[in-house]
């Protein structure tokens, strides 16, 4: 049996580039070799494309092989731009659609399809660059919620832009530095209680998609990670039907991770993330590891799916 032909796409303009880099590489080494024909496509920052040790076109990169796998993070990557590329070209690859990659990556889009769909978040206020919205502002931070504030790009990945803001007089230099990334920027509640983070992957199970959800992880600031989560499994399993939930209201595929804030049995959905790093030590492979699945396997699933062969049960 002829193997497959897998393009992993990484790099790419993005802040998150290098870790891109890093989640591609670790993609590169786990594909199997006796079911994969991996390759490394590689987008450079200034959009052009190298492959096999020289510069070549994105299109003719991407239709050389079977399926691409996006190893890909934050804007360009993740943001639905790349998959419409992909797209137009009729290439078929792994991780969410157009739609769910942008409303996944805009966090007021989100949150707002999560509260439509009764999931709680933290209070929010949307402001955009070049608009008045110092009354709103106001409004927000004397009688809505309390300082402190975060404030975060709408549309940027992992922290880059983001600010604790503890004293009112430093709230404006938050913003404008938030505006430096995105022309619309997120204020939201700041909720001092527990990190955790659910991923979610979907699978083959008699001939249906199956949306399984990962161990919790909980996130011990300025220290480590932890799986599963120091909760009680009534908790861990609410968390795991919102991540699944959060899934399913985006539109996503393949596979996702959410992310969390729980304080005083409350849990709030914070952001859904469409392409989780996948590096050596990055959250899903931990995850994965604690549901008892190798990433060989992981990725088997994920390219097998997107070529309409079934599931590689493998280990």
């Amino acid at each position: 049996m002829a193997r497959i032909k897998v393009g992993v796409i990484m790099g790419g303009p993005s802040s998150e580039r290098e870790v891109s880099l890093g989640t591609g590489e670790n993609v590169f080494t786990n594909l199997d070799r006796q079911l994969f024909e991996p390759a490394k496509i590689k987008i450079l920052r200034d959009g052009r494309t190298w492959m096999a040790g020289r510069y070549a076109k994105l299109e003719k990169a991407v239709k050389s092989v079977d399926v691409c796998f996006l190893a890909t993070h934050g804007e360009f990557g993740e943001d639905g731009r790349l998959q419409a590329i992909l797209e137009s070209y009729n290439v078929l690859y792994t991780g969410s659609g157009v739609l769910a990659s942008a409303l996944a990556m805009n966090k007021a889009k989100s949150r707002q399809l999560f509260s439509i769909n009764g999931l709680k978040t933290p209070k929010t206020l949307i402001v955009k660059e070049g608009e008045y919205f110092q009354s709103q502002l106001k409004f927000f931070i004397n009688k809505l919620v309390k300082m402190p504030v975060v404030v975060k790009p709408c549309s940027r990945g992992s922290s880059v832009g983001v600010s604790v803001v503890k004293n009112k007089r430093f709230l404006k230099k938050a913003i404008q530095n938030a505006f430096k990334y995105d022309p619309e920027v997120l204020i939201e509640e700041y909720i001092e209680g527990k990190e955790l983070t659910c991923g979610v992957i979907e699978k083959k199970a008699n001939g249906a998609t199956e949306i399984m959800s990962l161990p919790v992880t909980e996130i011990i600031p300025n220290s480590e990670k932890m799986t599963p989560a120091r909760i009680s499994e009534a908790l861990a399993s609410e968390i795991q039907e919102i991540a699944v939930k959060a899934h399913q209201v985006l539109g996503c595929k393949d596979y996702s991770r959410s992310d969390f804030l729980v304080k005083n049995g409350k849990i709030y959905i914070l952001e859904l993330n469409t392409l989780p790093k996948l590096t050596e030590n990055s959250l899903i492979p931990e995850a994965l590891k604690a549901a008892g699945w190798s990433m060989r396997r992981f990725l088997s699933n994920l390219c097998f799916r997107n070529i309409g062969q079934g599931v590689i049960q493998k280990a």
